[in-house]
Protein backbone atom coordinates (compact mmCIF):
# COMPACT_ATOMS: atom_id res chain seq x y z
CA UNK A 1 0.00 0.00 0.00
CA UNK A 2 1.22 3.79 -0.67
CA UNK A 3 2.58 5.37 2.28
CA UNK A 4 -0.18 8.32 2.17
CA UNK A 5 -2.84 5.99 2.47
CA UNK A 6 -0.92 4.16 5.23
CA UNK A 7 -0.42 7.77 7.32
CA UNK A 8 -4.46 7.97 6.88
CA UNK A 9 -5.38 4.73 8.06
CA UNK A 10 -2.94 5.31 11.54
CA UNK A 11 -4.99 8.91 12.00
CA UNK A 12 -8.68 7.14 11.01
CA UNK A 13 -7.94 4.76 13.41
CA UNK A 14 -6.76 6.60 16.39
CA UNK A 15 -9.16 9.61 16.42
CA UNK A 16 -12.15 8.37 14.73
CA UNK A 17 -13.22 11.85 13.16
CA UNK A 18 -13.69 13.22 9.72
CA UNK A 19 -11.62 16.44 11.45
CA UNK A 20 -8.48 14.25 11.90
CA UNK A 21 -9.29 13.09 8.55
CA UNK A 22 -9.12 16.58 6.90
CA UNK A 23 -6.51 18.05 8.87
CA UNK A 24 -3.83 15.44 9.03
CA UNK A 25 -3.93 14.53 5.54
CA UNK A 26 -1.19 15.33 3.14
CA UNK A 27 -1.85 18.88 1.95
CA UNK A 28 -2.94 18.07 -1.88
CA UNK A 29 -5.74 16.07 -0.11
CA UNK A 30 -6.05 18.55 2.85
CA UNK A 31 -7.59 21.18 0.49
CA UNK A 32 -9.66 18.82 -1.60
CA UNK A 33 -11.50 17.25 1.55
CA UNK A 34 -12.29 20.43 3.54
CA UNK A 35 -13.74 21.94 0.28
CA UNK A 36 -15.67 18.88 -0.38
CA UNK A 37 -16.79 18.65 3.35
CA UNK A 38 -17.93 22.25 3.48
CA UNK A 39 -20.16 21.70 -0.12
CA UNK A 40 -21.76 19.23 2.10
CA UNK A 41 -22.17 21.64 5.03
CA UNK A 42 -20.51 19.15 7.06
CA UNK A 43 -19.28 20.32 10.62
CA UNK A 44 -15.52 18.13 10.30
CA UNK A 45 -15.14 17.64 14.01
CA UNK A 46 -17.97 15.70 14.27
CA UNK A 47 -17.89 12.07 12.76
CA UNK A 48 -20.46 11.53 10.07
CA UNK A 49 -22.25 8.65 11.29
CA UNK A 50 -23.76 11.53 13.54
CA UNK A 51 -25.08 13.08 10.95
CA UNK A 52 -26.50 9.87 9.62
CA UNK A 53 -28.45 8.84 13.17
CA UNK A 54 -30.71 12.80 12.79
CA UNK A 55 -33.95 12.59 11.61
CA UNK A 56 -34.40 12.29 7.93
CA UNK A 57 -34.45 16.51 6.90
CA UNK A 58 -30.82 16.48 8.83
CA UNK A 59 -29.36 13.44 7.59
CA UNK A 60 -26.46 13.47 5.66
CA UNK A 61 -25.75 10.88 2.32
CA UNK A 62 -21.84 10.30 3.29
CA UNK A 63 -21.41 8.14 -0.32
CA UNK A 64 -20.27 11.05 -2.72
CA UNK A 65 -18.18 12.26 0.24
CA UNK A 66 -16.57 8.94 0.58
CA UNK A 67 -15.93 8.77 -2.65
CA UNK A 68 -14.25 12.09 -3.01
CA UNK A 69 -11.73 10.83 -1.17
CA UNK A 70 -10.91 7.78 -2.42
CA UNK A 71 -10.46 9.70 -5.67
CA UNK A 72 -8.31 12.13 -3.95
CA UNK A 73 -5.61 9.60 -3.80
CA UNK A 74 -4.49 8.82 -7.32
CA UNK A 75 -2.82 6.16 -6.27
CA UNK A 76 -5.76 4.24 -5.47
CA UNK A 77 -8.25 2.46 -8.30
CA UNK A 78 -11.46 4.10 -8.51
CA UNK A 79 -13.87 4.08 -11.16
CA UNK A 80 -16.50 6.24 -11.80
CA UNK A 81 -19.37 7.28 -13.72
CA UNK A 82 -17.55 9.52 -14.98
CA UNK A 83 -15.22 7.08 -16.56
CA UNK A 84 -17.70 6.12 -19.04
CA UNK A 85 -17.19 2.78 -20.62
CA UNK A 86 -15.23 1.39 -18.33
CA UNK A 87 -17.43 2.19 -15.56
CA UNK A 88 -20.40 0.72 -16.83
CA UNK A 89 -17.87 -2.70 -17.66
CA UNK A 90 -16.88 -2.67 -14.08
CA UNK A 91 -20.63 -2.08 -12.68
CA UNK A 92 -21.78 -4.74 -14.96
CA UNK A 93 -19.63 -7.48 -13.99
CA UNK A 94 -21.74 -9.77 -12.47
CA UNK A 95 -22.99 -13.53 -14.01
CA UNK A 96 -26.63 -12.18 -14.63
CA UNK A 97 -27.77 -8.34 -15.33
CA UNK A 98 -30.28 -9.08 -12.19
CA UNK A 99 -27.39 -8.19 -10.27
CA UNK A 100 -26.11 -4.94 -11.57
CA UNK A 101 -26.84 -1.76 -9.23
CA UNK A 102 -25.21 1.52 -10.12
CA UNK A 103 -22.96 2.27 -7.45
CA UNK A 104 -21.17 5.96 -6.96
CA UNK A 105 -17.49 4.53 -7.51
CA UNK A 106 -15.88 1.23 -7.47
CA UNK A 107 -12.63 0.91 -5.27
CA UNK A 108 -10.77 -1.68 -6.64
CA UNK A 109 -7.90 -2.64 -4.38
CA UNK A 110 -4.69 -3.97 -4.94
CA UNK A 111 -3.32 -4.94 -1.48
CA UNK A 112 -4.44 -5.78 1.79
CA UNK A 113 -3.22 -2.96 3.07
CA UNK A 114 -5.44 -0.79 0.81
CA UNK A 115 -8.58 -2.74 1.89
CA UNK A 116 -8.02 -1.81 5.71
CA UNK A 117 -7.37 1.72 4.49
CA UNK A 118 -11.17 1.54 2.85
CA UNK A 119 -13.09 -0.46 5.82
CA UNK A 120 -10.71 2.25 8.23
CA UNK A 121 -12.19 5.24 5.99
CA UNK A 122 -16.05 3.85 6.20
CA UNK A 123 -16.32 3.18 9.76
CA UNK A 124 -15.92 6.79 9.74
CA UNK A 125 -18.58 8.17 7.02
CA UNK A 126 -21.12 5.20 7.78
CA UNK A 127 -21.07 4.70 4.24
CA UNK A 128 -23.51 1.98 2.85
CA UNK A 129 -21.20 -0.43 0.70
CA UNK A 130 -21.15 -4.19 -1.17
CA UNK A 131 -18.25 -6.36 -1.40
CA UNK A 132 -17.95 -8.41 -4.70
CA UNK A 133 -16.14 -11.08 -5.69
CA UNK A 134 -16.63 -13.32 -8.49
CA UNK A 135 -20.07 -11.48 -8.62
CA UNK A 136 -22.28 -14.83 -9.52
CA UNK A 137 -24.88 -13.84 -7.11
CA UNK A 138 -28.07 -12.67 -9.53
CA UNK A 139 -29.37 -10.81 -6.24
CA UNK A 140 -29.23 -6.92 -5.95
CA UNK A 141 -27.12 -5.89 -3.68
CA UNK A 142 -25.81 -8.85 -2.31
CA UNK A 143 -22.57 -7.76 -4.55
CA UNK A 144 -22.95 -4.74 -6.04
CA UNK A 145 -25.37 -1.73 -4.75
CA UNK A 146 -27.10 1.42 -6.28
CA UNK A 147 -25.51 4.53 -4.87
CA UNK A 148 -23.67 2.83 -2.25
CA UNK A 149 -20.02 2.30 -3.14
CA UNK A 150 -19.03 -1.06 -4.28
CA UNK A 151 -15.07 -2.58 -3.46
CA UNK A 152 -14.34 -5.23 -6.24
CA UNK A 153 -12.20 -7.58 -5.23
CA UNK A 154 -11.16 -9.10 -8.58
CA UNK A 155 -7.79 -7.14 -8.79
CA UNK A 156 -6.33 -9.36 -5.78
CA UNK A 157 -4.86 -12.15 -7.49
CA UNK A 158 -2.88 -14.80 -6.58
CA UNK A 159 -2.41 -18.78 -5.31
CA UNK A 160 0.59 -19.89 -3.52
CA UNK A 161 1.23 -23.31 -3.44
CA UNK A 162 3.12 -24.58 -0.51
CA UNK A 163 4.26 -28.57 -1.04
CA UNK A 164 5.33 -28.93 2.77
CA UNK A 165 1.72 -28.25 4.42
CA UNK A 166 -0.08 -29.16 1.18
CA UNK A 167 -2.21 -26.18 0.86
CA UNK A 168 -2.90 -23.25 -1.33
CA UNK A 169 -3.05 -19.29 -0.07
CA UNK A 170 -5.86 -17.99 -2.44
CA UNK A 171 -6.51 -13.94 -2.93
CA UNK A 172 -10.22 -13.25 -3.13
CA UNK A 173 -10.31 -11.61 -6.40
CA UNK A 174 -9.14 -15.16 -8.12
CA UNK A 175 -12.26 -17.33 -10.12
CA UNK A 176 -11.67 -21.31 -9.12
CA UNK A 177 -10.55 -21.47 -12.79
CA UNK A 178 -7.49 -19.42 -11.94
CA UNK A 179 -6.58 -21.71 -9.36
CA UNK A 180 -7.16 -24.68 -11.12
CA UNK A 181 -5.20 -24.02 -13.86
CA UNK A 182 -2.28 -22.73 -10.97
CA UNK A 183 -2.45 -26.15 -9.45
CA UNK A 184 -1.70 -28.05 -12.92
CA UNK A 185 1.72 -27.69 -12.57
CA UNK A 186 1.76 -29.38 -9.10
CA UNK A 187 -0.74 -31.91 -9.94
CA UNK A 188 -2.81 -30.33 -6.98
CA UNK A 189 -6.80 -29.60 -6.81
CA UNK A 190 -8.39 -27.62 -4.00
CA UNK A 191 -11.91 -28.53 -2.66
CA UNK A 192 -13.84 -25.65 -5.36
CA UNK A 193 -16.07 -24.25 -7.23
CA UNK A 194 -17.60 -26.38 -10.11
CA UNK A 195 -17.94 -23.64 -12.44
CA UNK A 196 -14.28 -21.82 -13.88
CA UNK A 197 -15.82 -18.65 -13.51
CA UNK A 198 -17.26 -18.66 -10.04
CA UNK A 199 -15.21 -16.65 -7.46
CA UNK A 200 -13.82 -17.31 -4.10
CA UNK A 201 -16.92 -15.98 -2.18
CA UNK A 202 -18.26 -19.51 -2.52
CA UNK A 203 -16.43 -21.29 0.18
CA UNK A 204 -18.33 -18.30 2.26
CA UNK A 205 -21.49 -19.78 2.31
CA UNK A 206 -20.23 -23.37 2.46
CA UNK A 207 -19.62 -24.50 -1.03
CA UNK A 208 -20.54 -27.26 -2.70
CA UNK A 209 -17.13 -28.83 -5.31
CA UNK A 210 -17.32 -32.07 -7.71
CA UNK A 211 -14.49 -32.98 -4.97
CA UNK A 212 -17.13 -33.06 -1.87
CA UNK A 213 -17.90 -36.11 -1.84
CA UNK A 214 -13.92 -36.97 -0.74
CA UNK A 215 -13.16 -34.27 1.15
CA UNK A 216 -16.44 -32.39 2.41
CA UNK A 217 -17.59 -29.02 1.27
CA UNK A 218 -15.28 -26.18 0.35
CA UNK A 219 -15.35 -24.59 3.46
CA UNK A 220 -14.66 -27.82 5.59
CA UNK A 221 -11.16 -27.33 3.81
CA UNK A 222 -9.80 -23.43 4.80
CA UNK A 223 -7.61 -23.99 7.53
CA UNK A 224 -7.21 -20.07 7.46
CA UNK A 225 -9.42 -16.67 6.77
CA UNK A 226 -7.10 -13.77 6.60
CA UNK A 227 -10.08 -10.97 7.16
CA UNK A 228 -10.32 -6.96 7.60
CA UNK A 229 -12.67 -6.08 10.40
CA UNK A 230 -14.85 -3.35 10.90
CA UNK A 231 -12.17 -1.41 12.72
CA UNK A 232 -9.74 -1.72 9.84
CA UNK A 233 -7.81 -4.61 11.61
CA UNK A 234 -6.36 -7.66 9.77
CA UNK A 235 -6.42 -10.85 11.41
CA UNK A 236 -6.07 -14.86 10.52
CA UNK A 237 -9.19 -17.05 11.69
CA UNK A 238 -7.93 -20.33 11.93
CA UNK A 239 -8.06 -23.35 14.28
CA UNK A 240 -5.72 -21.98 17.23
CA UNK A 241 -6.38 -17.96 16.75
CA UNK A 242 -9.77 -16.72 16.47
CA UNK A 243 -11.05 -20.20 16.64
CA UNK A 244 -14.90 -18.82 16.96
CA UNK A 245 -14.73 -16.45 13.75
CA UNK A 246 -13.10 -19.37 11.56
CA UNK A 247 -16.21 -21.76 13.27
CA UNK A 248 -18.94 -18.75 12.05
CA UNK A 249 -16.69 -17.88 8.15
CA UNK A 250 -17.70 -21.70 7.31
CA UNK A 251 -21.14 -20.37 6.29
CA UNK A 252 -21.53 -16.71 7.45
CA UNK A 253 -21.17 -14.78 3.99
CA UNK A 254 -20.48 -11.05 4.42
CA UNK A 255 -21.52 -10.77 8.23
CA UNK A 256 -17.91 -10.63 10.14
CA UNK A 257 -15.65 -8.62 7.52
CA UNK A 258 -14.04 -8.92 4.30
CA UNK A 259 -11.82 -11.92 3.41
CA UNK A 260 -8.57 -11.09 1.35
CA UNK A 261 -7.51 -14.77 1.64
CA UNK A 262 -7.87 -18.09 2.39
CA UNK A 263 -5.79 -20.50 3.10
CA UNK A 264 -7.29 -24.13 2.26
CA UNK A 265 -5.93 -27.71 1.91
CA UNK A 266 -4.53 -29.29 -1.29
CA UNK A 267 -4.78 -32.55 -2.99
CA UNK A 268 -3.16 -35.12 -5.61
CA UNK A 269 -4.66 -34.81 -8.65
CA UNK A 270 -3.74 -36.33 -11.91
CA UNK A 271 -5.97 -37.60 -15.26
CA UNK A 272 -9.46 -37.60 -14.19
CA UNK A 273 -12.88 -38.64 -16.46
CA UNK A 274 -15.75 -37.23 -17.42
CA UNK A 275 -18.05 -35.47 -19.43
CA UNK A 276 -21.72 -34.74 -20.48
CA UNK A 277 -24.56 -36.96 -21.01
CA UNK A 278 -27.52 -35.72 -22.77
CA UNK A 279 -31.27 -36.73 -22.53
CA UNK A 280 -34.41 -35.49 -24.23
CA UNK A 281 -37.23 -34.24 -21.47
CA UNK A 282 -39.04 -37.39 -21.85
CA UNK A 283 -36.52 -39.37 -19.53
CA UNK A 284 -37.23 -36.84 -16.67
CA UNK A 285 -39.20 -39.58 -14.39
CA UNK A 286 -35.84 -42.13 -15.40
CA UNK A 287 -33.63 -39.47 -14.21
CA UNK A 288 -34.94 -38.71 -11.24
CA UNK A 289 -35.49 -42.71 -10.29
CA UNK A 290 -31.73 -42.46 -11.30
CA UNK A 291 -30.86 -39.76 -8.88
CA UNK A 292 -32.01 -42.01 -6.17
CA UNK A 293 -30.17 -45.36 -6.94
CA UNK A 294 -27.03 -43.01 -7.51
CA UNK A 295 -27.09 -41.93 -3.70
CA UNK A 296 -28.11 -45.43 -2.62
CA UNK A 297 -25.04 -47.08 -3.99
CA UNK A 298 -23.14 -45.15 -6.78
CA UNK A 299 -22.51 -42.45 -4.34
CA UNK A 300 -20.69 -44.75 -1.87
CA UNK A 301 -17.63 -44.35 -4.50
CA UNK A 302 -16.17 -41.02 -2.96
CA UNK A 303 -14.52 -40.41 -6.12
CA UNK A 304 -17.50 -40.10 -8.06
CA UNK A 305 -19.47 -36.64 -8.77
CA UNK A 306 -22.44 -35.28 -10.75
CA UNK A 307 -23.97 -32.45 -11.43
CA UNK A 308 -27.44 -31.93 -13.43
CA UNK A 309 -29.02 -29.13 -15.53
CA UNK A 310 -32.28 -30.42 -16.04
CA UNK A 311 -33.89 -28.10 -18.50
CA UNK A 312 -37.49 -29.53 -19.22
CA UNK A 313 -38.40 -26.33 -20.66
CA UNK A 314 -36.58 -26.73 -23.43
CA UNK A 315 -36.85 -30.05 -23.53
CA UNK A 316 -33.40 -31.48 -22.88
CA UNK A 317 -31.84 -32.84 -19.80
CA UNK A 318 -28.00 -32.32 -18.95
CA UNK A 319 -25.73 -34.18 -16.64
CA UNK A 320 -21.95 -33.31 -15.98
CA UNK A 321 -20.25 -36.54 -14.45
CA UNK A 322 -17.07 -36.79 -12.73
CA UNK A 323 -14.56 -39.32 -12.08
CA UNK A 324 -11.38 -38.82 -10.08
CA UNK A 325 -8.91 -41.87 -11.18
CA UNK A 326 -7.38 -42.94 -14.57
CA UNK A 327 -10.29 -44.53 -15.54
CA UNK A 328 -11.33 -44.93 -19.15
CA UNK A 329 -14.68 -46.14 -19.52
CA UNK A 330 -18.18 -45.24 -17.18
CA UNK A 331 -17.10 -46.23 -13.86
CA UNK A 332 -20.20 -48.78 -12.38
CA UNK A 333 -20.89 -45.91 -9.74
CA UNK A 334 -22.63 -44.15 -12.78
CA UNK A 335 -24.79 -47.54 -13.69
CA UNK A 336 -28.15 -45.85 -13.13
CA UNK A 337 -27.59 -42.70 -15.26
CA UNK A 338 -25.97 -45.48 -18.17
CA UNK A 339 -28.91 -47.80 -18.54
CA UNK A 340 -30.85 -44.73 -19.39
CA UNK A 341 -30.45 -44.74 -23.30
CA UNK A 342 -28.74 -41.34 -24.25
CA UNK A 343 -29.13 -38.45 -26.87
CA UNK A 344 -25.40 -38.19 -26.67
CA UNK A 345 -22.32 -38.15 -24.25
CA UNK A 346 -19.06 -37.05 -24.60
CA UNK A 347 -17.72 -38.31 -21.50
CA UNK A 348 -13.98 -40.15 -21.36
CA UNK A 349 -10.79 -39.66 -19.87
CA UNK A 350 -9.42 -35.89 -19.48
CA UNK A 351 -5.62 -34.29 -18.63
CA UNK A 352 -7.03 -32.81 -15.57
CA UNK A 353 -10.33 -31.36 -13.65
CA UNK A 354 -9.81 -28.05 -15.62
CA UNK A 355 -9.97 -29.21 -18.55
CA UNK A 356 -12.75 -30.75 -18.19
CA UNK A 357 -15.68 -28.68 -16.28
CA UNK A 358 -14.52 -26.13 -18.87
CA UNK A 359 -17.25 -27.10 -21.34
CA UNK A 360 -20.61 -27.33 -20.09
CA UNK A 361 -24.26 -26.74 -20.97
CA UNK A 362 -25.02 -23.04 -22.78
CA UNK A 363 -26.36 -20.20 -20.81
CA UNK A 364 -28.84 -19.37 -23.59
CA UNK A 365 -30.64 -15.80 -21.53
CA UNK A 366 -29.17 -13.55 -19.38
CA UNK A 367 -31.12 -12.98 -16.54
CA UNK A 368 -31.10 -15.96 -14.12
CA UNK A 369 -32.02 -17.04 -10.16
CA UNK A 370 -32.74 -19.59 -8.27
CA UNK A 371 -34.43 -20.79 -5.11
CA UNK A 372 -34.25 -23.61 -2.56
CA UNK A 373 -35.41 -26.94 -1.25
CA UNK A 374 -33.65 -29.97 0.84
CA UNK A 375 -35.18 -33.45 1.68
CA UNK A 376 -34.45 -36.34 2.80
CA UNK A 377 -33.09 -39.64 0.32
CA UNK A 378 -36.51 -41.41 -0.70
CA UNK A 379 -37.03 -44.68 -1.20
CA UNK A 380 -40.09 -44.39 -3.12
CA UNK A 381 -41.20 -41.85 -5.54
CA UNK A 382 -40.30 -38.89 -4.02
CA UNK A 383 -37.74 -37.26 -6.08
CA UNK A 384 -39.75 -38.43 -9.34
CA UNK A 385 -42.54 -36.17 -8.06
CA UNK A 386 -40.75 -33.26 -6.67
CA UNK A 387 -39.19 -33.02 -10.63
CA UNK A 388 -42.76 -33.64 -11.35
CA UNK A 389 -44.03 -30.55 -9.69
CA UNK A 390 -40.96 -28.23 -11.08
CA UNK A 391 -41.46 -29.26 -14.52
CA UNK A 392 -45.40 -27.86 -14.38
CA UNK A 393 -44.61 -24.85 -12.40
CA UNK A 394 -42.32 -24.72 -15.50
CA UNK A 395 -44.35 -24.15 -17.05
CA UNK A 396 -45.77 -20.78 -15.92
CA UNK A 397 -42.45 -20.01 -17.90
CA UNK A 398 -43.86 -19.72 -21.34
CA UNK A 399 -45.50 -16.32 -21.33
CA UNK A 400 -42.00 -14.92 -20.06
CA UNK A 401 -40.20 -14.15 -23.14
CA UNK A 402 -37.37 -16.88 -23.11
CA UNK A 403 -38.33 -18.51 -20.26
CA UNK A 404 -36.52 -20.89 -18.77
CA UNK A 405 -36.10 -23.50 -15.99
CA UNK A 406 -33.08 -25.30 -14.92
CA UNK A 407 -33.28 -28.34 -12.04
CA UNK A 408 -30.13 -28.54 -10.15
CA UNK A 409 -30.86 -31.48 -7.90
CA UNK A 410 -27.84 -31.68 -6.01
CA UNK A 411 -27.28 -35.74 -4.35
CA UNK A 412 -25.82 -35.02 -0.71
CA UNK A 413 -23.83 -37.79 0.93
CA UNK A 414 -23.93 -39.02 4.22
CA UNK A 415 -19.93 -38.74 3.91
CA UNK A 416 -20.20 -35.24 2.35
CA UNK A 417 -22.27 -34.49 5.99
CA UNK A 418 -19.96 -36.12 8.32
CA UNK A 419 -16.50 -34.20 7.22
CA UNK A 420 -16.67 -31.69 9.72
CA UNK A 421 -16.34 -33.97 12.58
CA UNK A 422 -12.84 -34.11 11.67
CA UNK A 423 -12.44 -30.63 10.07
CA UNK A 424 -13.24 -28.42 12.97
CA UNK A 425 -17.03 -28.13 12.96
CA UNK A 426 -19.42 -25.92 11.25
CA UNK A 427 -22.67 -23.79 11.68
CA UNK A 428 -24.68 -25.33 9.42
CA UNK A 429 -26.38 -27.85 11.63
CA UNK A 430 -26.46 -30.54 8.80
CA UNK A 431 -28.24 -33.91 9.42
CA UNK A 432 -26.31 -36.68 8.94
CA UNK A 433 -27.94 -38.80 6.71
CA UNK A 434 -28.30 -38.85 2.63
CA UNK A 435 -30.32 -35.57 1.48
CA UNK A 436 -31.37 -33.69 -1.51
CA UNK A 437 -30.50 -30.18 -2.66
CA UNK A 438 -32.99 -28.68 -5.01
CA UNK A 439 -31.69 -25.67 -6.76
CA UNK A 440 -34.28 -24.61 -8.99
CA UNK A 441 -33.03 -22.23 -11.48
CA UNK A 442 -35.00 -19.97 -13.84
CA UNK A 443 -33.47 -17.58 -16.66
CA UNK A 444 -35.12 -14.82 -18.72
CA UNK A 445 -34.59 -12.13 -21.19
CA UNK A 446 -36.60 -9.14 -20.59
CA UNK A 447 -36.39 -7.12 -16.93
CA UNK A 448 -39.82 -6.29 -16.92
CA UNK A 449 -40.40 -10.16 -16.27
CA UNK A 450 -38.19 -9.92 -12.93
CA UNK A 451 -41.24 -9.66 -10.38
CA UNK A 452 -43.73 -12.13 -11.99
CA UNK A 453 -40.67 -14.89 -12.22
CA UNK A 454 -39.43 -13.70 -8.74
CA UNK A 455 -42.82 -14.64 -7.58
CA UNK A 456 -42.59 -17.77 -9.24
CA UNK A 457 -39.54 -18.93 -7.65
CA UNK A 458 -40.81 -18.13 -4.12
CA UNK A 459 -44.38 -20.09 -5.01
CA UNK A 460 -42.65 -23.28 -6.26
CA UNK A 461 -39.61 -23.28 -3.65
CA UNK A 462 -42.85 -23.23 -1.01
CA UNK A 463 -44.57 -26.47 -3.01
CA UNK A 464 -41.83 -28.13 -2.44
CA UNK A 465 -41.03 -28.06 1.01
CA UNK A 466 -44.90 -28.67 1.37
CA UNK A 467 -44.93 -31.79 -0.68
CA UNK A 468 -41.60 -33.01 1.07
CA UNK A 469 -43.24 -32.23 4.26
CA UNK A 470 -46.24 -33.56 3.81
CA UNK A 471 -43.97 -36.85 3.33
CA UNK A 472 -42.24 -36.56 6.34
CA UNK A 473 -39.35 -36.09 3.79
CA UNK A 474 -38.64 -32.65 4.66
CA UNK A 475 -35.30 -31.03 5.28
CA UNK A 476 -35.40 -27.30 7.04
CA UNK A 477 -31.57 -26.61 5.91
CA UNK A 478 -31.57 -24.11 3.34
CA UNK A 479 -27.97 -23.59 1.24
CA UNK A 480 -26.88 -19.91 1.22
CA UNK A 481 -25.30 -20.51 -1.93
CA UNK A 482 -28.91 -21.76 -3.59
CA UNK A 483 -30.92 -19.64 -1.71
CA UNK A 484 -33.45 -17.28 -2.69
CA UNK A 485 -33.53 -13.81 -0.74
CA UNK A 486 -36.28 -14.20 0.68
CA UNK A 487 -35.43 -17.77 2.60
CA UNK A 488 -33.76 -17.58 5.98
CA UNK A 489 -30.78 -19.11 5.37
CA UNK A 490 -28.42 -18.43 8.87
CA UNK A 491 -32.11 -19.30 11.14
CA UNK A 492 -32.01 -23.10 8.81
CA UNK A 493 -28.77 -23.47 10.82
CA UNK A 494 -30.65 -23.60 14.65
CA UNK A 495 -31.26 -22.00 17.29
CA UNK A 496 -28.21 -23.09 19.13
CA UNK A 497 -26.16 -22.20 15.92
CA UNK A 498 -27.33 -19.00 15.08
CA UNK A 499 -26.90 -17.45 18.02
CA UNK A 500 -23.66 -18.43 18.33
CA UNK A 501 -22.79 -16.68 14.72
CA UNK A 502 -24.72 -14.00 16.60
CA UNK A 503 -22.41 -13.48 19.63
CA UNK A 504 -19.30 -13.60 17.11
CA UNK A 505 -20.68 -11.20 15.24
CA UNK A 506 -21.10 -8.95 18.06
CA UNK A 507 -17.62 -9.33 19.17
CA UNK A 508 -15.92 -9.05 15.90
CA UNK A 509 -18.14 -5.96 14.57
CA UNK A 510 -19.63 -4.76 17.73
CA UNK A 511 -20.85 -1.69 16.01
CA UNK A 512 -22.79 -3.70 13.08
CA UNK A 513 -20.89 -2.07 10.55
CA UNK A 514 -21.54 -5.65 8.62
CA UNK A 515 -25.00 -5.43 9.18
CA UNK A 516 -25.84 -1.99 8.47
CA UNK A 517 -23.62 -0.62 6.32
CA UNK A 518 -23.06 -3.30 4.38
CA UNK A 519 -26.93 -4.61 3.66
CA UNK A 520 -26.55 -7.49 0.90
CA UNK A 521 -26.90 -10.94 1.50
CA UNK A 522 -28.38 -12.99 4.43
CA UNK A 523 -28.04 -11.07 7.56
CA UNK A 524 -28.02 -12.08 10.85
CA UNK A 525 -30.08 -9.07 11.98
Amino acid sequence: MQQPAYALLMIITALSSLFSLVHAAPPNLQSKVQAYLQTQGVDASIPASVYSAQPNAARLDTVPLTCGILDAYRNLDLVTPQDGQLYTIEAEQHWSPTAWGHPNCIFEPTTVGQVQFFVGLLAITGSTYAIRSGGHSPFKDFASTDHGVLIAMHKMKGVEYDAPSETVRLAMGNTWGDVYQALIPHQRIVVGGRLAPVGMALVTGGGLSHYSNAEGFASDNVVDFEMVLADGSLIHANATSHSDLWWAMKAGQNNFGITTHITTKAYPMGAVWGGLRVWNASQLDAVSDAFAEYQRVGQLDTKSSVIPDLVPTNGTLFLTLIYFGPVTSPPAAFKPFYDIPAVSDNSGPHPNFLDLISVGPPQVVPRFSYGFSALHLDNSTTYRDVMRLCAQQGEKMKRVNGGTQVLIPQPISKTMVDTAKRTGGRPQGLQSRAQLWMNMSWGWNLAKDDAYVYALIKETYEKVDALTKKRGLYDPYIFLNDAFPQQKVLRSYGDGNFNRMLAVSKKYDPRGMFQTQVPGGFKLN
